[in-house]
Formats: structure tokens, C-alpha cells, sequence
């Protein structure tokens, strides 16, 4: 009976010892998991302030490219003619006679006065060859009682910096690669201009009535030819400037309807002649 006693004890013992030995397993292993659940949760709370920084970083630089694109017209034109200036200043150099330059306008576009917030459809004569899209140089001058006529020059040729206003018109009948319109009747129209305040390219795609460039000084009128070409007083235009006009009815005449094209073929409508300085 006493080694039965003793028996029976000692499995007592050993399966307490067991217990406990699988109580400290667990505990470890829980132990262990926790650890690792708080790892976890740490590497994606990291992953996460990761991604929202590098998101911010690049929204930053979304915001800066568009910034400096917007504001890239502000840096000015930078002059490719260096020395230039004090080389013909020196009067040791004989020049080349050059004839006149005809600068036709680097954008023309209509705005109305009735219709303020309109924008008139760009690139009219696009159209679709064996390699894409193409747009031609076409520049449409159209006046009426409500519509207006933006014009901008870039004045570029070194050199050439004595300029001169001028509008040529079709005659009645001709034969042209668009339709255009001239007067019934009269001989001339009538024509008002100002210059713009605007020594940045101008939007083409935004201008409107509303948001076109203020009138800093009137220039006067143009009595346009039909089937001929005048040509205003000359004036200094420096090379890397822009020149902006708005062109408009002088009068209330229904003779000042107007419309025609400007392209490689023909140069219709209003344009710079630039004429040799040095």
C-alpha cells in the first residue's frame, strides 16, 4: 500500500510538472505572438506615414511643375545676339543690305463685345493626314460691329527693328484657298487699332471680350484697300519683343464687315513689315 501511495504521488507530481511546463510553453508563445502582433501593427503604421509622405512629395512636385509652366512666359526672351550691339556700334563693320521682313501675326484671334465671355474656336483649318493631325499657319482677320480682331507680333530678327503696320486685302472675285468677305460696296473699310498691354505670348484657347489685355494706347485708324495694301508710319520695335493690337470698326458702317485669311500662300489681313536698322 505505502509503494502505491508513493506511485501515486509521484504521477501526481509528474503531471503537475507537466502542467506547468505547458503553462510556461503557452505563456511564451503568447508572449511571443504579442510581440509579433506589435511588430506588424509598427511596419504598417511606418508603411503608412511612408506612403502619405512620399503622396505629399509628390503632389509638392505636381504643384511645382505646374507653377513653373504657368510662370514660364515671366523669364522673358533671352537674346541670342550677343556682342552684336557693340560690334555694329564700333562702325568698322560694313553690313549686308537686306530687304523687308513680312512678320505675320504669331496668333489671331476674335473676341466680342456682345458675347464677352465667348472663346472662338482655335485651329479652324486643322485636318487629319497619313501622319497625324496637322495645323496650318492660317490666321483668320475678321472685324464687324461686334467682333474684334486680336493680333500679336513676336519681333525676333536682329537687325531688323524698324517696323511698320500693314493690312493687304483681296479683290473682289479673287480666287482664294478660303472664303472671305469685303464690303459690297465701298472701296475701303475703316479700320480702329490699339495697342495691348501684353509682353508675354497671349492665350489663344482663354481670350475672351472679359479677359483680353487693356488698351494702353490708341493708335489710330486704317483706311484698309480693297485689292491693295497700306502701309502705316514706321515705328522702333526691338528684337525679342511682342506686339499686341486689337483692330476694330472705326464707325457703325455696315461696310466694315470684313473676314479673310492669312497663310503661306497669300498674306492677307494685317501684318508687320520689318525693315533693316543696321
Amino acid at each position: 500500500m505505502a509503494d502505491k501511495q508513493v506511485e501515486y504521488e509521484a504521477l501526481s507530481l509528474l503531471e503537475e510538472h507537466e502542467e506547468n511546463k505547458n503553462s510556461g510553453r503557452s505563456a511564451r508563445t503568447s508572449r511571443v505572438e504579442g510581440k509579433g502582433s506589435t511588430l506588424t501593427g509598427l511596419a504598417l503604421l511606418v508603411f503608412l506615414f511612408l506612403d502619405i509622405l512620399l503622396l505629399l512629395v509628390i503632389i509638392k512636385l505636381i504643384l511645382a511643375v505646374k507653377s513653373s509652366t504657368s510662370n514660364a512666359n515671366s523669364f522673358g526672351f533671352r537674346n541670342p545676339y550677343i556682342g552684336l550691339d557693340k560690334l555694329y556700334g564700333t562702325g568698322l563693320i560694313n553690313t549686308s543690305i537686306h530687304g523687308k521682313i513680312i512678320n505675320e501675326p504669331s496668333l489671331a484671334t476674335q473676341v466680342s463685345s456682345t458675347d464677352v465671355n465667348k472663346v472662338f474656336p482655335v485651329d479652324l483649318h486643322q485636318w487629319l493626314s497619313d501622319f497625324g493631325r496637322l495645323s496650318p499657319p492660317d490666321r483668320r482677320f475678321y472685324v464687324s460691329k461686334d467682333v474684334h480682331t486680336v493680333v500679336q507680333f513676336n519681333v525676333l530678327d536682329y537687325g531688323m527693328e524698324n517696323c511698320s503696320i500693314s493690312v493687304r486685302l483681296p479683290s473682289r472675285g479673287d480666287q482664294l484657298p478660303h472664303p472671305y468677305t469685303l464690303p459690297r460696296h465701298a472701296s475701303t473699310v475703316r479700320l480702329a487699332y490699339c495697342e495691348l498691354e501684353s509682353e508675354q505670348p497671349l492665350k489663344e484657347r482663354t481670350l475672351s471680350w472679359n479677359r483680353r489685355p487693356a488698351c494702353s494706347q490708341k493708335r489710330g485708324v486704317i483706311d484698309a484697300l480693297v485689292g491693295g495694301e497700306i502701309e502705316l508710319k514706321p515705328f522702333e520695335c526691338k528684337s525679342g519683343s511682342y506686339l499686341s493690337y486689337l483692330v476694330s470698326c472705326a464707325d457703325e458702317s455696315s461696310e466694315c464687315n470684313l473676314d479673310v485669311w492669312t497663310n503661306h500662300d497669300q498674306t492677307w489681313g494685317l501684318f508687320l513689315n520689318q525693315y533693316q536698322t543696321v
